[in-house]
């Protein structure tokens, strides 16, 4: 079972993505405070990470780029930011998907399960 690791500061999104992954068989982790971000990450040692852009106290981007310092755990953004530039923005930041908010459920699983194959 793969583990799956949300970062995302709103309560019932991050409630939603918990009970999603559930369903699909996955090993959901989650956290609500927001600092030492990568160190969280690296302690609990998800096989992906569900990253918000928009977090409190620091950015998703400045987490994604401070991890890959020392981690290659994939990350998804799962943001509300929807412009090719705020694509490009993640994906330059170490991101290995992007997907914008209001997200399609089918289409969320889908997208980890082909990062998850890599």
């Amino acid at each position: 079972m793969y583990k799956i690791m949300i970062i995302e500061d709103d309560a019932s999104i991050r409630r939603e993505l918990y009970l999603l992954l559930k369903n699909a068989s996955y090993e959901p982790a989650e956290t609500a405070l927001f600092t030492d971000l990568p160190q969280q990450i690296q302690k609990e040692n998800p096989d992906l990470v569900l990253l918000d852009v928009n977090l409190p106290g620091e950015s998703g981007l400045g987490v994604c780029r401070e991890l890959r310092q020392f981690s290659d755990v994939p990350v998804i953004f799962v943001t509300s930011q929807n412009t090719s530039m705020d694509e490009l923005e993640c994906i330059t930041s170490g991101g290995d998907d992007y997907i914008s908010k209001p997200y399609q459920a089918p289409i969320l699983l889908a997208r980890i399960a082909a990062v998850l194959k890599r």
